[in-house]
């Protein structure tokens, strides 16, 4: 990683070599261009709306961003599917969630391997 100055946003941030905007950035970018097609489909068009960042409404685009969460909808973390009322456009869409899991191991302070 390099410190670059983000195209986008102008802020000197740590980048890959290849990348010319930031993660930040990257994210928003990401999102415009979905909500951008939204808004552009034709009726009836599904438009993708997977995103690791945001829960993102297929009717209007309206943005919940995931890391601020929910209790009134604790359940949008489990896995499967869940209705959802977009806070912006009123109507019920079907948020289905996929839950992974990742896993690190270290040897305790100490120990041998024998």
């Amino acid at each position: 990683m390099v410190k670059k100055k983000c195209k986008r946003c102008g802020k000197e941030k740590n980048m890959m070599s290849w990348e010319t905007m930031c993660y930040e950035c990257m994210k928003l970018k990401a999102l415009e261009e979905t909500q951008t097609a939204i808004r552009e489909a034709e009726p009836g068009e599904n438009v993708d709306t997977w995103s690791d960042d945001y829960v993102i409404c297929p009717y209007c685009g309206e943005a919940l961003e995931t890391d601020v969460g929910y209790p009134d909808f604790p359940e949008i973390y489990e896995d499967g599917d869940h209705e959802l009322e977009c806070p912006e456009c009123g109507k019920i869409f079907i948020l289905n969630t996929m839950v992974s899991y990742s896993w690190e191991t270290a040897k305790k302070d100490g120990e041998s391997d024998g």
